[in-house]
């Protein structure tokens, strides 16, 4: 069981360096060695679905994309298949609300909707991985993901710009973990080696600083115990206007 740092955690009191790790490049080991080695990191992903059915169908469609890539020379038959989906298909979209009722819906309550749908995390977003990140005591957020042939880009590598999508979403991650939130105004990436598919890849985010309205984050992928893709953004602490709402400076009530 993970111990409660919430309370006596610097991280969570104005978004600074950790005082107690002091790193910038925070690693799940230094965290284990101030918090103990049972230390378990926060899932921050994890969302309670709106509609059991919903994620089933959600997974199902994840295991058809994964099944269809590539497919093209191996001979299936896919006539069923397709007559299978079209019925799907007439059942679903007479029943689905038009794109501006929905959007409207993904942001109540704070938004939970939306988190569902993320094209990176959410887990009724056919083309999310989807991936899952997990805060660390030491401000910094992590995630271990392999990706298949869906995500290629050069030969049997990862997309950069998948890379560069997946990274920028662990900055949100970072930004809400130390109690910062902002959108994204300046990001750079060096892609150092290539990163592999059907391989662990390992990812992490951090708040390198904060001072006013700018946050700096820093995020790297790792695979193999090598550094693939390292990345550094600023972002611009500010909300942004909800569907058919006013935007407000952050702080201020809505």
């Amino acid at each position: 069981m993970s111990k409660d740092t919430s309370a006596e955690d610097p991280w969570h009191s104005g978004g600074k360096l950790h005082p107690v790790l002091g790193t910038r490049d925070p690693q799940l080991a230094d965290a284990q060695r101030v918090w103990g080695e049972d230390f378990e990191p926060v899932d921050l992903s994890e969302l309670e679905g709106a509609d059991p059915h919903l994620e089933d169908v959600g997974e199902q469609m994840r295991r058809l994309r994964d099944a269809l890539t590539g497919i093209a020379d191996s001979g299936a038959d896919l006539a069923e298949a397709a007559e299978l989906l079209r019925r799907a298909a007439d059942i679903v979209e007479p029943q689905s609300p038009d794109q501006a009722t929905r959007l409207a819906s993904q942001w109540r309550k704070g938004g939970p909707g939306a988190r569902r749908t993320n094209p990176v995390g959410g887990t009724e977003n056919v083309i999310a991985p989807p991936l899952r990140a997990f805060g660390n005591p030491d401000g910094s957020v992590s995630a271990r993901i392999t990706l298949g042939l869906p995500y290629q880009g050069p030969p049997g590598c990862v997309h950069g710009g998948m890379s560069a999508l997946m990274l920028d979403h662990l900055f949100g991650f970072a930004n809400h973990w130390v109690g910062l939130r902002g959108m994204t105004a300046h990001y750079e990436i060096d892609y150092r080696k290539p990163t592999p598919l059907l391989e662990p890849l390992d990812m992490k985010a951090w708040v390198e600083s904060h001072e006013g309205r700018k946050i700096w984050v820093r995020a790297t992928i790792e695979s193999g115990g090598e550094l693939r893709v390292e990345a550094r953004a600023l972002f611009i602490s500010a909300n942004v206007p909800l569907p058919g709402r006013d935007a407000t400076a952050p702080g201020e009530e809505r």
